[in-house]
């Protein structure tokens, strides 16, 4: 029977402190459930308990960070909502992330106004479509609210709308035999949600959505799209089966992925090895790699528009890690640090050539645009920090620090490096 630890809430405003050092506790006792998730063998928790758990810890922390903003400690509140948001999207409950982006906003609108808060507004309009009860709303709230062109911050926050404009123009010429004049019959995106698109329409998510066959798309994507073993599929997907029962099951799932994408050759089995057509299929992952490749040996020298349009490119393609709302299954690990590991690279490369192009106010924009998006990359903080420094905000770096060790404790249970403590001694070493 699981501890239920004491409200951090239900404490005078005065007390607040001591509400803080209960809501540690609390962490504590909540943090055990999430990380039992990569060790199911024990049988101390099912996958619904640490849901749950989860979702009463994001809504703790939720109560915390209003106490916080009504103390004037609107920072520390928002990095505590920040907490919150990273531990719904765990739980994939996208009513509660919902609320919790309403519940920074506020917030977003006094410490960072503009084009911050845009992007939150359509992230919002965003994940309300994927909810059954507010979709219709959710379109009215994004015609009522179109994008718009203005300072360059606008560019590196648009996240949705501009993957689906840029990424279909600028890329699909390199995909060989394209269908209709670079159009995929089958869109993929992996990065932040997991949607699948036929012919333009997404399919509709529910029940009767089979679960294998999708599960089956998610492991090839995973396992690089191309030539990879029917056997290790089936090891990933089934491996509790005996011999022959996981392959005839791998085969009925792939007839049923077939018949849920509508076209029979999207998915090609060949010599004991799967992949997806790339004249028949378009998967987010693709265009993100080959950017990140083109941001790596093109940016040198490239000047301040251009490092902005390709960092536009960047977080609209990267809307998050990878098959994001689904569990760490040991087949979607690698996958998941290797693209999160291109992505910092990709976001430091054209930072830093910002700052030496001297427009570092865009250099830290866009390492907090990146975290936004990955919260648990410390080459992001440690690339902010210095950003922090170079124009003196001491104590926004010293902030950003905490924030990076408070969440790589809660969420994977780990300290930041020797490299960022060595920064960080730096820090505390120097003059205020």
């Amino acid at each position: 029977m699981r501890t239920e630890p004491t409200s951090p809430v239900v404490v005078p405003l005065p007390g607040l402190a001591n509400g803080i050092t209960r809501f540690d506790g609390a962490v504590a006792v909540y943090r055990a459930p999430a990380e039992r998730l990569h060790h199911k063998e024990n049988g101390w928790l099912p996958d619904s308990a640490v849901r749950i758990a989860r979702r009463d810890m994001a809504i703790e922390i939720l109560c915390l960070a209003q106490m916080l903003v009504l103390a004037g400690r609107r920072q520390e509140g928002l990095d505590r909502l920040d907490q919150a948001l990273l531990t719904a999207q765990h739980s994939g409950d996208a009513e509660l992330v919902l609320l919790l982006q309403a519940a920074r906003l506020p917030i977003l609108e006094v410490l960072a106004p503009g084009a911050v808060v845009e992007s939150l507004h359509r992230e919002m309009v965003k994940g309300a479509a994927c909810i059954d009860y507010l979709r219709s709303l959710a379109a009215e709230a994004r015609e009522a609210n179109p994008p718009r062109s203005g300072p360059h911050l606008a560019a590196l926050s648009d996240a949705s709308n501009h993957a689906r404009a840029v990424a279909p123009t600028r890329r699909s010429a390199q995909v060989p035999g394209g269908a209709t004049n670079g159009q995929a019959i089958v869109r993929i995106r992996t990065l932040g949600s997991f949607v699948v698109a036929v012919d333009g329409e997404p399919l509709v998510a529910g029940r009767k959505l089979p679960h294998k066959p999708l599960a089956l798309l998610q492991a090839i994507v995973a396992l690089g799209g191309s030539q990879v073993s029917a056997s290790l599929l089936v090891d990933a997907l089934w491996p509790d089966a005996d011999g022959g029962c996981g392959r005839r099951a791998f085969d009925v799932a792939l007839l049923r992925l077939r018949r849920l994408l509508k076209v029979d050759h999207a998915v090609v089995v060949s010599g004991g090895k799967v992949s997806l057509d790339r004249s028949l299929c378009r998967v987010d992952v693709w265009d993100f790699e080959q950017l990140v490749d083109e941001i790596e040996h093109v940016t040198t020298g490239a000047g301040v528009a251009a490092l902005l349009t390709e960092a536009a490119d960047l977080m609209a393609l990267y809307g998050g890690c990878f098959l994001g709302a689904e569990e760490d299954r040991a087949w979607i690990v690698p996958a998941r640090d290797r693209l999160s590991a291109k992505f910092a690279r990709a976001v430091t490369i054209c930072a830093r050539a910002l700052a030496d192009a001297g427009a570092i106010d865009e250099a830290e924009r866009l390492y907090r645009r990146g975290l936004e998006l990955d919260n648990l990359s410390e080459p992001l903080y440690r690339g902010l920090i210095e950003c922090c420094l170079a124009q003196g905000h001491k104590a926004e770096a010293i902030n950003a620090y905490r924030r990076c060790r408070e969440l790589l404790s809660i969420v994977l249970n780990t300290r930041p490096s020797e490299e960022m403590e060595v920064l960080h001694r730096r820090m505390s070493a120097s003059e205020p």
